[in-house]
């Protein structure tokens, strides 16, 4: 019997694996088809002669029936399965067939034990069976021994508690999904990608049909940026935020959207997604409002060099990306709530152990990561002076991505040896346009942001005093 339970608790771990990993797991998977299996053994082993008859051939029904005299979980159970029952009788009608069709054949072996399982009911039973064993099993049943019984019962309590999806997905080795299953599992309306009509399609997928089948490139590109805003197989989900504001155009108000950072063995990609697309509200897909697709972003990670944040008391704060040709991408604006920070800390651990945030984000004790303590530089006066600002108060940063393997690393070392002066204040202006807005009244800029760049040897030389410091007086 002891056997028994360790298997049950290698089935039990890699359900919850899944869910961890996947952020689901899908009723119809090997793993629960196998557990089921599993508790199901469990259940019959030792069972009485008399309570199954000798004639029975379906010694669970005829177990959990007897159940349901004296348990009400188990009388709830018999009426689901007598309902999914009737369905099976009755499928020969074509109009019921579709709700069977996600039913395999070893599921419908296992029909009282999975349906237990997705009514959340098979803790209680099998606890009521370890309680009440002596009337159900003989002496040699696994669950009337004293240790593996409760333990089973217990191991059954975190299966219960999951969600399952009844949706089929490319990455559980199934064919591939219809628009109704993407629209059930991700939320996002794809009546404009479906077949009977071929006409009504947003103006970026319409791009796409260039070649091959018309109807069929349209749903595989749906379906790969579908599963690749969400936690899958191909790129690990970082960071995720809904309702971060975005600005596409100068002549129309910011809209709220999806952000998600993800990571992949070579490359780091974030994404926004307008919320027209997540919520379904792209229903009657005329020109207008096919252009949310055009708003969706897709930024490589390798093309950004600055992260310009401007924090605002009353808002979350906002992320200007600039980019190595120094485009300035549209300003992310995350709610209020410390999101800001939290992208920040996630994009930094992302990037290690070949890339790194320039100033790095700050371990403080009891709080983790928070923004750098850094100085003030004021343009009369080439000394610095120390900041008096609070905790709470707005702060502008502008953060360096940086990949020390990287060439343009070197030629940097290069031109600091020399002494050359990395920004011409005379010559360019700063490539954040917000930063302009949101300086100072007393002349004083923030750091990274002034448009007055010190020399790089006393850049450098405020670098080495803040290093000194950290060192002496800590992170705190």
């Amino acid at each position: 019997s002891s056997i028994s339970a360790n298997t049950v608790d290698t089935h039990v771990k890699q359900i919850m694996e899944e869910a961890v990993t996947r952020k689901f797991v899908h009723a119809d998977s090997s793993h629960i088809i196998s557990f089921c299996a599993v508790v199901e053994a469990c259940v019959l082993h030792g069972l009485k002669r008399r309570i199954a008859g000798l004639l029975c051939t379906n010694k669970v029904a005829a177990l959990f029936m007897k159940m349901a005299k004296s348990f009400s979980p188990a009388e709830e159970l018999c009426q689901k399965v007598q309902e999914l029952e009737q369905l099976i009788e009755n499928s020969n009608d074509r109009g019921r067939q579709s709700k069977l069709a996600n039913l395999p054949p070893q599921a419908l072996k296992h029909l009282w034990i999975r349906t237990a399982l997705m009514e959340k009911l098979l803790d209680k039973i099998v606890l009521y069976l370890v309680e009440n064993s002596s009337t159900y099993y003989e002496r040699e049943a696994m669950l009337m021994d004293p240790v593996d019984g409760p333990i089973l019962a217990s191991l059954l309590v975190g299966p219960c508690a999951l969600e399952y999806t009844k949706v089929k997905t490319a990455d559980h080795f199934w064919t591939d999904p219809s628009a109704d299953e993407l629209v059930q599992r991700h939320r996002i309306h794809s009546g404009h990608c479906r077949q009977d009509s071929p006409s009504r399609r947003p103006a970026l997928i319409q791009k796409r049909q260039s070649s091959g089948s018309i109807d069929d490139r349209p749903l595989m590109w749906v379906r790969d940026y579908v599963e690749s805003l969400h936690q899958n197989s191909r790129a690990t989900l970082l960071f995720g935020k809904n309702n971060v504001l975005v600005q596409p155009r100068d002549d129309m108000e910011a809209i709220p959207g999806y952000l998600s950072l993800h990571q992949t063995a070579d490359l780091m990609t974030l994404k926004w997604t307008p919320n027209q697309l997540m919520n379904g509200n792209v229903g009657e897909l005329d020109s207008e409002k096919s252009v949310y697709w055009d708003y969706a972003m897709t930024i490589r990670l390798e093309e950004i060099v600055y992260l310009h944040c401007h924090q605002q008391v009353n808002s979350g704060g906002t992320v200007v990306l600039v980019s190595q040709d120094g485009i300035q991408r549209p300003p992310l604006h995350f709610p209020k709530g410390g999101h800001l920070l939290q992208f920040l800390t996630c994009l930094e651990t992302g990037l290690l152990p070949h890339g790194q945030l320039d100033p790095p984000l700050w371990n403080q004790r009891g709080k983790g990561k928070v923004f750098p303590k850094l100085r003030k530089r004021s343009p009369q006066s080439s000394c610095d002076s120390v900041s008096d600002k609070e905790e709470d108060e707005a702060t502008d940063y502008v953060f360096r991505i940086l990949f020390p393997g990287n060439q343009m690393e070197f030629m940097a070392l290069e031109l600091m040896d020399q002494g050359v002066s990395m920004w011409q204040p005379t010559q360019r202006k700063s490539s954040c346009s917000s930063c302009s807005q949101n300086g100072s009244s007393d002349g004083s800029l923030p750091y990274g942001c002034n448009q007055e760049r010190a020399p790089l040897k006393l850049l450098c030389d405020t670098m080495k005093y803040q290093i000194i410091s950290r060192a002496f007086y800590g992170c705190e």
